[in-house]
C-alpha cells in the first residue's frame, strides 16, 4: 500500500455515472494495475464494489477519506496532488487528508480529534430524513 491509497468504486451507480472510466484513466496514468503502487511508493490503486456513497457518485477514496462527485480528470489531478504530497482535503470528513499510515492508526481505534472535523453528511444523503420530518415520520 502506497502512503496514498486510491480505491475507486466500480459498482453499478458509480460505474454508471463514469467510476469505471475513472479507474482505468487512473491506472493508466500511474502506470500501475490495480492493487500496485507506483515506483515512488506514494499512491497504491485498488477498486472498489462500494463506498456506500451513491449520493456522490462517482466516487474516489483516498485512505478511506471521501472524494465525491468525480471526473476522469479531477481524479488525475487528485492522485498527481498526491504523488507529490500535496493533496486537497476531503469532500467530507478531515479537513486535511491523512496518510495511509495516520489512517490505520484510526481504524485500529486510536482517536486522532479529527472526527468532528469538515463537511459530515451532506444535503442528498440527509434529503431522505428532511422529507421523512416534513411528514411527521
Amino acid at each position: 500500500v502506497g502512503e496514498y491509497h486510491v480505491g475507486v468504486c466500480t459498482n453499478t451507480l458509480c460505474a454508471v455515472m463514469g467510476g469505471d472510466a475513472i479507474y482505468e484513466s487512473i491506472l493508466e496514468h500511474l502506470g500501475v494495475d490495480n492493487d500496485e503502487v507506483t515506483s515512488d511508493g506514494k499512491v497504491s490503486v485498488e477498486h472498489i464494489e462500494c463506498n456506500a456513497a451513491c449520493d456522490y457518485a462517482p466516487v474516489v477514496m483516498v485512505n478511506w477519506e471521501f472524494y465525491d462527485n468525480q471526473t476522469v480528470q479531477s481524479a488525475k489531478d487528485l492522485v498527481d496532488a498526491c504523488r507529490a504530497g500535496n493533496p486537497p482535503a476531503p469532500t467530507r470528513g478531515p479537513n486535511k487528508l491523512p496518510t495511509w499510515k495516520e489512517n490505520s492508526e484510526v481504524l485500529a481505534g486510536i482517536n486522532d480529534g479529527r472526527a468532528n472535523e469538515g463537511v459530515q453528511a451532506g444535503e442528498p444523503t440527509l434529503l431522505g430524513l428532511k422529507i421523512a420530518k416534513e411528514g411527521g415520520k
